[in-house]
């Protein structure tokens, strides 16, 4: 399995339009995308501000193909990414699952 975590930084005010457009943007670029076990958007608990969004992939191939998709581009070209002022990816890879 292949895990695609995206953290972004919001500020206070923006945190509700973010949730609620950042939610609506996935589950119309991520529906039916293949290999795509699921994906979730983490809100950070008490003040902090980072959010996860946070993509399990069957295998790298269906990660790889995922970034070079249309899917992959609406995602990424949706104006809710700027309502963070920052943000940063990281893949993993799965070493053990329980």
């Amino acid at each position: 399995m292949t895990t695609a975590v995206t953290e972004f930084t919001v500020a206070a005010p923006a945190q509700g339009a973010f949730e609620d457009n950042f939610t609506a943007g996935m589950r119309t670029a991520l529906n039916d995308v293949p290999g795509l076990r699921n994906a979730r958007l983490l809100r950070p608990r008490k003040d902090a501000h980072g959010y996860l969004a946070v993509l399990h992939f069957e295998d790298d191939a269906a990660f790889t193909a995922y970034t070079s998709s249309e899917a992959f581009r609406a995602a990424h070209t949706d104006p809710t990414h700027s309502l963070s002022d920052d943000n940063r990816v990281t893949v993993f890879e799965a070493v053990t699952q329980v």
